[in-house]
Order: C-alpha cells, then structure tokens, then sequence
C-alpha cells in the first residue's frame, strides 16, 4: 500500500510547527471563547471526557482488551497497577494539566494537526517524499514545550502522559482552527494530499468481498460474510445520499462523495491556499488498487 511510504515528519521541524501552534493559542482562543474559556463547551467537555477517562483508567485491569491497552502510554499502564488515583491525582499526571487554558487549547490544536495525517500526507513541492505526524512523537514534543515556554515544571513534564482524545467540535470552529493550522503548514512549505478516509475503508472492504468470493470457505460462509460487507458499505453511503448506489461499483461511490460531500480539511485548505488539496475532486484511478 502507498501509505507505508510515507515518512514520519522530522523532530525539528515538527517541533516549529507545534512551537507556532503553541504561540498562535492566544488569538483562537479570543475567536473560539469570547466569552472566556472556562465558560467555553470545549473546557467543559474536555473535563467531560477526562473524567470519563479517569474512570476507565481505574477500571483498566478489569478490561484487558487489546483495544483499550493500545489507547494508553507505558506510564499510564504502569501507574494504573499502582494504588487508585484520586481524580486530582490522576488529572495532575495527564496533559494538558489541570487549570491550565492555554495548555487545553494547545492540546486540541495539535490533535487536529495530527488527525490531519491519519489518512492523508503532507509534501513539500520539488521533493518527493510524502510525510505523516507521529502521534507518540507529537505527544512527547507537546509536553517539551510546555515545559520550554515555562507552563509546568521540568519534573512534572518528566512524569506527565496524555491519556484522552480532544472533545468534540463543531464544523465552524473545527474550521477556525484547522484554517489556522493550515496557515502554519503553508509558512513551512507544506501542501496536503488528501485522501478521504471512509472511501479508502470501502476499498478494503471491496477487496475483502472479492477475497472471500476466491477464498476456501462453504457456499453458506462466503453468502454471509459477502452480504455482511454489502450491508456494511451501504450503511455508510446512506450517510450521504439515501438513494441506493450499489455497494460494489467505486466509480458510483466516487461519483457520490464528489457531489455531496466537501471535507472540512478540504474546505478550510482551500481559504489558506485559494486551491484544492492534490486528490480532490475524488477520482476514481487514485482509489483503485491503492
């Protein structure tokens, strides 16, 4: 898959990349919360979701998936074997650290950032590499600077682990802020590849029909497994157009996406760049086979 060639974005300049995230929190934040942070619905459901967390974190030797082991850091894992945490405790050890609304807004930009490359690739014209954000190197880096531009302690950015996804936004401010972090990535000579993730999932889910229609199972087994993918695909095209498009023809299915469906990663890159990002519109040869 084309995917395994991407490289991880270097430590430096992912470092001045988070550095000019960091700085830039001050003016979002006066556009995302007038009316101050901590009455804002992303603090309050960022300690929605920690306390949430929390709960799980003590409850973690009970559910020993492989699901739920993947989410968490060593430390985190460690700790938890430890005696319980009061939430106190516990919130103190995560980032971004209790009280702290630069630190939260920080940490919500730099997980868009990294969300960015979950399925699509920067690169820089005239090179011919394409690259992703590692989010355990993100996640250590954020800490270093709030660490290097004297929000905590170098002690606590020693211990200190993250341990929870970003709360939810809606579409405009998650457009002010990916506008900004595309403002970021432009300064550092980085455009967007862009693929669309649910379209690349109905790729492998095709694949996998056709493997099993080959693959050495009985008449009833393939049946089933064949129509539980059909069913699968369709479920998410009817989140787009509730007329049926048959789950097996990508040409329709690209087609489909290209008329109902504009990402906003797409449309906050085209203010910042006054074009569209490389792979959109969709078209139908970048998806076969990829």
């Amino acid at each position: 898959m084309k995917f395994n060639n991407n490289k991880k974005l270097g430590t430096k300049i992912t470092q001045a990349i988070l550095q000019d995230t960091y700085e830039a929190v001050p003016q979002l934040m006066t556009l995302l919360a007038p009316e101050g942070w901590r009455e804002s619905s992303f603090h309050q459901e960022l300690m929605v979701c920690r306390y949430e967390f929390y709960h799980e974190f003590l409850h973690v030797d009970d559910y020993p998936s492989t699901e739920i082991d993947c989410r968490r850091s060593e430390t985190d894992q460690e700790i938890s074997s430890e005696s319980a945490l009061s939430f106190d405790e516990y919130l103190y050890l995560t980032f971004p650290p209790l009280g702290n609304d630069h630190l939260e807004l920080f940490y919500i930009l730099s997980s868009i950032l990294i969300e960015i490359t979950f399925t699509s690739a920067l690169y820089r014209d005239h090179e011919f590499d394409a690259y992703y954000f590692d989010e355990v190197q993100c996640e250590g880096i954020m800490i270093q600077l709030a660490y290097v531009n004297n929000q905590v302690g170098k002690e606590w950015a020693n211990i200190a682990f993250t341990a929870f996804p970003p709360p939810y936004l809606d579409e405009m401010d998650v457009h002010h802020c990916l506008e900004l972090l595309f403002t970021i990535l432009k300064k550092h000579g980085f455009k967007l590849d862009y693929w669309h993730g649910e379209l690349l999932y109905i790729v492998e889910l095709q694949d996998m029909y056709w493997a099993i229609l080959y693959g050495d199972l009985d008449y009833e087994e393939k049946n089933s497994r064949r129509q539980q993918i059909k069913s699968d695909i369709s479920e998410i095209l009817q989140r787009y157009d509730s007329t049926y498009i048959d789950p097996l023809n990508l040409s329709s299915i690209v087609d489909l996406l290209n008329r109902r469906w504009v990402c906003p990663f797409v449309l906050a890159y085209l203010h910042v760049y006054h074009e569209f990002p490389k792979g959109y519109p969709y078209l139908l040869s970048d998806y076969e086979g990829y």
